[in-house]
């Protein structure tokens, strides 16, 4: 019950440091002291929100990766297609997690070797987009996915913060978001030079 009050107080005040265990007690309809038992103090409460809330949201994109089976750019597809979704079907979460100031690093306390909670999603789009290229385009795999993921973001932030505008269907615009990765994908390898070969009077190593 507290942490849904306070995921859906964060996604409404959209700021972790306008955030209050006072205003969380009362959204959750249980008293301050009641909230304290559970957390230490706001940043405890809000690390367990976004690290519930992108647990979940990763959960949904390894589903559709496992779905898609093993072809790589279906997988992405798969990937891409399952983010637009969540986003659009639980919107509150998705501008807790993508949208809330002060929700990095520092706003959460995190310890210096702590990684953020929302890493294990970036990297699996980053993984995603890596394994749908040939050898020598895999140099381009960051800005991809970072390109890919901006993307998708602004369809789903977008239509949230924007909802009156007659947007293009989502698939549409998710598919040309793509675009740029089935691309590389289908740029080959150099092929082998073919040089000639020189032979050695002795038996070369291994």
């Amino acid at each position: 019950m507290v942490i849904r009050g306070a995921t859906d107080l964060l996604a409404e005040v959209g700021d972790v440091q306008a955030l209050t265990m006072r205003a969380v007690a009362g959204a959750s309809g249980v008293t301050p002291p009641s909230v304290y038992r559970h957390f230490a103090d706001k940043e405890a409460l809000v690390r367990t929100v976004i690290t519930r809330r992108f647990d979940e949201f990763t959960g949904v994109l390894h589903t559709a990766a496992a779905a898609a089976g093993d072809e790589p750019v279906s997988r992405l597809e798969a990937i891409s297609r399952a983010y637009v979704r969540w986003g659009l079907e639980e919107p509150g979460h998705y501008r807790v997690l993508f949208s809330a100031a002060n929700a990095g690093a520092a706003g959460l306390r995190l310890d210096d070797e702590a990684e953020h909670p929302g890493a294990g999603s970036y990297r699996m789009l980053v993984e995603a987009v890596t394994a749908c290229l040939p050898a020598s385009r895999r140099n381009a795999a960051l800005p991809l996915a970072t390109e890919l993921w901006a993307s998708l973001h602004g369809i789903v932030d977008l239509r949230i913060t924007k909802p009156d505008i007659p947007w293009p269907d989502c698939s549409v615009l998710t598919d040309a978001a793509l675009d740029a990765v089935r691309a590389a994908a289908a740029s080959a390898d150099p092929a082998p030079s073919q040089g000639t070969c020189q032979w050695s009077s002795s038996p070369s190593s291994p």
